[in-house]
């Protein structure tokens, strides 16, 4: 085997560096976490605990002031949380908008997405530490009589974009619906 010359090594190490830095993602190399998050804790449920419908899930928070949404310059220390059911929170700097896109009707109305619209989609937005969760469908093709959801909490800033990657998890097992 012969080992690649100089000129060639630097090429190949170009090409990747391009691929790299184009579009694949990092772009906002700020909103990436290379540790682990653990200011958020789950008070209750309890992780993978039995619950029932129309349960509240509560947390505490630390590093971090809770301020509702246009109340003050956006920051990464401030902010509201967006609590997502069964589904992948929106990314680093998007605002609820995303959760939306695709959706004709939604686009063209300057209110929306609007509360309602977010909580049809189970999103929920909060400034307090816990939220009372209303009716949670069941998960289709699954046939299992206990269900596991999965609810994620991610951060939003004052101007309503969210803020870096972290995201906590907590998953509840639900009685299926009609069971």
């Amino acid at each position: 085997m012969q080992r690649p010359r100089p000129a060639c090594a630097r090429i190949v190490l170009a090409v990747v560096v391009g691929v790299l830095a184009s579009g694949c993602g990092l772009t906002h190399l700020q909103d990436l976490n290379f540790r682990v998050d653990k200011r958020l804790h789950f008070i209750s449920p309890e992780s993978r605990s039995k619950v029932h419908q129309q349960f509240t899930v509560s947390w505490r928070m630390d590093d971090f002031t809770v301020a509702a949404p246009g109340t003050g310059p956006p920051s990464r220390d401030a902010g509201y949380f967006a609590v997502f059911v069964d589904k992948t929170p929106i990314k680093p700097g998007q605002t609820m908008k995303a959760v939306a896109s695709g959706d004709q009707f939604c686009e063209q109305s300057p209110t929306c997405p609007d509360r309602g619209y977010l909580r049809e989609h189970l999103v929920f937005t909060t400034t307090g530490t816990s939220l009372h969760l209303p009716l949670i469908p069941s998960i289709v093709n699954d046939k299992s009589s206990l269900q596991l959801h999965t609810l994620t909490i991610v951060l939003m800033d004052t101007a309503g974009h969210r803020i870096g990657e972290s995201a906590w998890q907590l998953d509840v097992r639900l009685p299926k619906l009609g069971v």
